[in-house]
C-alpha cells in the first residue's frame, strides 16, 4: 500500500510545482505600447519641444508623468507586442535596422516612454 501512495504524492507535489513554475514566468511577449500620429503642431504643444523633420525623439516617463498621459490613451492603437514586433513596426516608419534594433531593445527596459518621429507635419509616436 504504502507503495502506491508514494507515486501519486510525488505526482501531485510535481505538478503543483510545475503550475507554479509557470504561474511565476514572465511573458515576454506582453509589452503594452500605443502606437499613432499627431500633427506636428500638436505634438510641440502638448510636450514643450520641438524635432527636426525627419529626426526623432526619446521620452523617458516617471510613473506620475505616464499616470496623466494614459488618462487620454485608448484601446485605439494599443497593442500588445514582443520586441520584434516593435522592431518591425520602427522599420515600416522609417527606421534603419541598426537604429530600429538598438531603440527597441532601449524600449523594453524602461518602465514608461515613448518615441516620436518626425515626417513632415506628422509625428509618429510609439508610448509604454
Amino acid at each position: 500500500m504504502r507503495n502506491r501512495i508514494f507515486p501519486c504524492t510525488f505526482i501531485l507535489i510535481l505538478t503543483l510545482l510545475v503550475s507554479l513554475f509557470q504561474s511565476c514566468k514572465k511573458d515576454d511577449s506582453g509589452l503594452t505600447i500605443w502606437t499613432g500620429t499627431a500633427t506636428y503642431s500638436d505634438f510641440q504643444s502638448a510636450f514643450d519641444m520641438s524635432i527636426d523633420n525627419g529626426y526623432y525623439v526619446r521620452m523617458e516617463f516617471t510613473n506620475d508623468q505616464f499616470a496623466e498621459i494614459s488618462n487620454y490613451l485608448t484601446n485605439e492603437g494599443r497593442h500588445s507586442w514582443d520586441e520584434a514586433t516593435l522592431k518591425k513596426w520602427l522599420i515600416s516608419i522609417g527606421f534603419g535596422e541598426t537604429e530600429a534594433a538598438r531603440e527597441s531593445s532601449w524600449f523594453v527596459l524602461i518602465n514608461h516612454g515613448g518615441l516620436a518621429v518626425r515626417s513632415g507635419n506628422l509625428i509618429y509616436y510609439v508610448l509604454k
